[in-house]
C-alpha cells in the first residue's frame, strides 16, 4: 500500500504492506475540516490544538483514499473518543509536536491497528512507576544514553491501547498498565515488539518501534490471519 509523507517516513516503515500510512510534518488549516468535524473541537481549543486535530483528520482521509475507500467523509468520534472509521476499515491517528500521522487497513487484513508518536525525551519517574511494571523495566534492553526505553514502553502501550480499544464491549475499560510490552531490538534505534494483555483477555499484538533524533514511533497490530488464541 502507498506511504505518503511530507518529510522523512518513519512510522510507515513499521507496518506491513497491507497498511496505508500518511505522515505530515506541517499542519493544515482548520478550514480543511468538515463542519461536523469542527463541531468536535472544544470552543476554547487553542489554535495549535485545532491545527493538530485538522491535520490528523486530513492524514486519515488521505490514507483512506489511498487505501481505496471512495470519498471518505467526516471522521467523527465513537463512544470512547476514537475516530469512527468506515465499515470494514481499521485505523489509528497519532500526533506529537511537529508530527502527525494516520494508518488504515482493511479489516480483512488487520483485526486491530494502533500507532503512536512521542517526543524522544525520558518519561518522568512517577509516570514510569505508574504506567509500567518492575518486570517490564527489568526486561528492557541494556541502558543506552540515547534511548529512553521507558518512553518507548509508554508509546508501545499507547499504540496497543488504540488497537485494542475498538474491540472492547460496552462498559469495559482498559488502562495502559494492563498492557505488557516486550521489546526486541534489531538495531540500535529500531526493533520488534510484542504486547499482551495482563490477564490474557485480549489478543496478543505484534508490532515494531523506531527512534529518530526527533521522534519515538510505535505500531501495534493484529493481522487478520493471526491464529486464534495468540
Amino acid at each position: 500500500m502507498p506511504r505518503v509523507t511530507a518529510g522523512p517516513p518513519v512510522l510507515g516503515e513499521l507496518l506491513p504492506r497491507w497498511a496505508c500510512v500518511v505522515e505530515m510534518y506541517v499542519d493544515v488549516p482548520v478550514t480543511a475540516l468538515y463542519d461536523e468535524e469542527r463541531q468536535l473541537l472544544a470552543p476554547a481549543a487553542v489554535e495549535r490544538r485545532r491545527r493538530e486535530f485538522a491535520t490528523g483528520r486530513v492524514c486519515a482521509r488521505q490514507a483512506l483514499t489511498a487505501l481505496g475507500v471512495p470519498s471518505p467523509g467526516p471522521l467523527l468520534r465513537g463512544p470512547g473518543g476514537a475516530p469512527t472509521w468506515p465499515d470494514g476499515v481499521r485505523g489509528s491517528i497519532t500526533h506529537c509536536p511537529g508530527f502527525r500521522a494516520a494508518a488504515v487497513a482493511f479489516a480483512t487484513d488487520a483485526r486491530a491497528l494502533g500507532i503512536d508518536a512521542e517526543p524522544p525525551g525520558p518519561l518522568s519517574p512517577a509516570a514510569t512507576a505508574a504506567l509500567t511494571t518492575a518486570a517490564e523495566r527489568g526486561a528492557l534492553p541494556s541502558p543506552h544514553a540515547q534511548v529512553p526505553w521507558e518512553t518507548v514502553l509508554f508509546s508501545a502501550k499507547e499504540a496497543a491501547y488504540k488497537a485494542w480499544a475498538p474491540t472492547l464491549g460496552p462498559g469495559r475499560t482498559l488502562a495502559l498498565r494492563d498492557a505488557r510490552v516486550r521489546l526486541v531490538p534489531a538495531t540500535a534505534d529500531s526493533g520488534r515488539m510484542e504486547v499482551r494483555h495482563e490477564r490474557g483477555e485480549l489478543p496478543r499484538l505484534e508490532g515494531a518501534y523506531r527512534l529518530t533524533s526527533d521522534l519515538i514511533v510505535t505500531a501495534a497490530y493484529l493481522p487478520a490471519d493471526a491464529v486464534a488464541g495468540d
